[in-house]
């Protein structure tokens, strides 16, 4: 089986709302869809990431450099593959653009070799589980939005079915903030799952602060607490100084960076994202290195794709969606998607990651 073709469509669609969190501001949704075609008609075909600033250029990277350097290659040696691919990083660059068109590519790889092996994802990176825990990415800061407003945000959530929610935190103060969480928490009961997200937006002093006041109210993870400067060190002050589970990893792009946080002690769980990152490949390697340490593994964002990593580990946690105003696309990309339901959500059974898209959809929102 050969490579005969490469390519890459952006997707744009506007948001109806500003959604704001403590270090960024969302206007738009946005991904790639990447397909890698092979002489013998299988295609390997997903839609990953949310860039929105350099989408035009990763776009391009795929359909021109990657798409280059891999024509004639096995899709199924993907390993081969990827390190053909990485190799464009040596160059001086933007690595963090290459390393998301790699882990486009990298992904429809992967979906090409379910569909030859007749076999979902999940079985193909271990088969740990068929089912998994989905949480909800909300509480975002809303001009005039109460504490009440924020309080049925997340009992709609609970009603919906999702096991938990990762709320934003970071850009207030952290007596106000932990004044949130505290009322998320008598609001939803204690069978609801609670993370607070900051986003980097804190000093290490600040994190301090607000873990402390919110550490009784059974918090699974307090994710990037401090601002990227203070990263590994302030990490490890937070764990030291509140005794809450730190996490971070989704702002990196290649495993090495996670790497360091394990030896420094600095995070309980990496949440490395495949899109952000250097794809499935290199996920696969965080994970594996994880589990010598017993560190867990979570995952930012792309549901679709991140329920089958982590139902395939044994230390894997929730995937992670958004609400359709912060997230209407994948509801509308995608038919026949797993549903949510008591708190769980079952892995496609379908071979690859499952994804049946709507095509009409794509032409709508397609920028190129």
């Amino acid at each position: 089986m050969q490579i005969t073709d490469i390519k890459a469509i952006p997707i744009r669609m506007p948001l109806e709302q500003t959604f704001d969190g403590s270090t960024y501001a969302m206007t738009e949704r946005c991904t790639i869809i990447s397909e890698v075609e092979t002489d013998e008609g299988i295609i390997g075909r997903v839609f990953i990431g949310d860039n929105r600033d350099h989408q035009h250029e990763v776009v391009e990277l795929i359909n021109t450099t990657i798409k280059s350097i891999l024509l004639g290659e096995d899709p199924l040696c993907i390993e081969r593959c990827w390190k053909k691919m990485f190799q464009l990083t040596i160059r001086l660059g933007n690595r963090a653009q290459t390393c998301a068109a790699i882990a486009a590519v990298d992904a429809a790889l992967w979906d090409l070799l379910g569909k030859v092996c007749k076999q979902p994802v999940y079985k193909l990176v271990g088969g740990f589980r068929d089912s998994v825990k989905p949480i909800i990415i909300g509480g975002y800061y809303e001009k005039g939005k109460t504490i009440g407003a924020l309080c049925e945000e997340m009992l709609e959530y609970k009603e919906i079915g999702y096991a938990g929610a990762k709320v934003k935190v970071g850009g207030l103060s952290p007596k106000e903030d932990a004044k949130r969480i505290e009322a998320i928490r008598k609001s939803v009961g204690e069978d609801f799952m609670i993370a607070c997200d900051a986003n980097q937006g804190w000093t290490r002093f600040e994190a301090v602060d607000f873990g402390l006041s919110v550490k009784e109210l059974n918090i699974e993870w307090f994710e990037e607490p401090v601002q990227w400067h203070d990263y590994i060190p302030g990490m490890n002050y937070v764990r030291e100084k509140t005794g809450l589970p730190v996490t971070a990893g989704q702002s990196d792009f290649f495993h090495d960076a996670c790497r360091k946080m394990i030896e420094a002690e600095s995070v309980d769980i990496i949440n490395y994202d495949v899109s952000g990152g250097s794809g499935i490949t290199d996920w696969l390697k965080v994970a594996k290195m994880a589990e010598l340490y017993q560190i867990k593994m979570a995952h930012h964002e792309d549901p679709l794709i991140s329920m089958h990593l982590l139902a395939g580990i044994s230390l894997g946690l929730y995937p992670e969606y958004f609400s359709q105003q912060r997230d209407p696309l994948t509801p509308k990309i995608v038919a026949n998607q797993p549903r949510i339901e008591n708190g769980k959500v079952n892995v496609c059974e379908r071979p690859g990651f499952g994804m049946e898209f709507d095509e009409d959809f794509i032409a709508k929102y397609r920028v190129d």
